[in-house]
């Protein structure tokens, strides 16, 4: 049976994009030249892996059969290519996801540490929201994510390790009748108009806010929401509202004409993680990377996340 590398790579690419036509764009090639590798596969294998006549995309018992197994040759190929150097350096691309706050409190010292062990390892990133990180590390886009716990993905094929816990503030503009008080109470939240980080094309408050505040049985005005935490600072400093923040986006903007002050009895927090998809063999990179991340010092301010959390 002659059986070529780069159809097992096309084929795994059409499952985990859901299309042919997406698998093109993501490899890229042709789609009639994806298609032509999917057959090819076929035909050396004599069965048929996917069921064409069906939306979406469906695998058929023998695809399913075939996957664990196509994905650790791909796993073992790259573990085999990453020892080309020495048995110690790690080489190629390793993807990674993450959130604006993590990317700029906690990343850059872990990406050195990672560059200074292994300096033929290049490191991508690529920062998101939850939705889009989730969304990455399905697609295989990336292979390692930090990513808040919640909300929980959808695919419950991921899987994390804890990293910190940080507490919401509130940031305010300077001059602002809040911060006579050394602390906000939840119920002098009620009647001002919040800004907080979100998706601004699903959500009116952003998820981990509007949670936080309806635990605490806080109802606010009609809030906005921004993907970034440079928008909102931006807004805040503007007159526009209050902001809701996580401690790591408050510490990150621009801190001219604004002030933040913790939140009193607000027992809801943002958890964060190391993420990454268990049905997916690690590659030794993102094994390396995974160790550092845990083995790291939190960022300041912050607390480890509880056993029981």
């Amino acid at each position: 049976m002659s059986l070529e590398l780069v159809w097992l790579k096309t084929w795994i690419e059409v499952v985990d994009t859901g299309s042919f036509a997406r698998a093109a764009e993501a490899i890229p090639l042709s789609q009639p030249r994806v298609s032509a590798h999917v057959a090819n596969l076929e035909r050396a294998l004599g069965c048929t892996l996917i069921e064409r006549r069906v939306r979406p995309l469906a695998l058929t018992e023998d695809g399913r059969a075939l996957l664990p197994k196509a994905r650790a040759v791909l796993a073992a190929v790259d573990e085999l290519a990453s020892h080309r150097h020495s048995k110690n350096q790690l080489s190629g691309l390793l993807k990674v996801a993450s959130f604006a706050s993590a990317s700029s409190a906690f990343l850059p010292a872990v990406v050195q540490a990672l560059r200074d062990r292994h300096p033929a390892l290049e490191i991508g990133i690529l920062d998101g929201d939850v939705q889009s990180i989730e969304t990455a590390l399905y697609d295989r886009r990336v292979t390692v994510a930090l990513r808040p716990l919640r909300p929980e993905p959808v695919d419950h094929a991921l899987t994390y390790r804890p990293l910190w816990r940080e507490p919401f503030v509130v940031l305010l503009p300077v001059g602002h009748p809040l911060l006579s008080e050394e602390a906000v109470a939840l119920e002098q939240l009620a009647s001002h108009r919040v800004i907080t980080i979100g998706n601004p094309l699903q959500d009116s408050l952003g998820y981990e806010a509007e949670a936080a505040l309806h635990a605490s049985y806080v109802e606010v005005p009609m809030g906005t929401v921004s993907q970034q935490p440079t928008t909102l600072a931006a807004m805040v400093r503007a007159g526009l509202g209050i902001g809701v923040v996580n401690l790591l986006a408050a510490a990150m903007v621009r801190t001219d004409g604004l002030e933040s002050r913790p939140i009193l009895d607000l027992h809801r927090h943002r958890d964060v993680g190391v993420w990454w998809h268990s049905e997916r063999p690690l590659t030794r990179a993102s094994k390396a990377f995974i160790d550092l991340v845990v083995d790291s010092p939190i960022p300041h301010g912050t607390s480890p996340v509880p056993q029981n959390a």
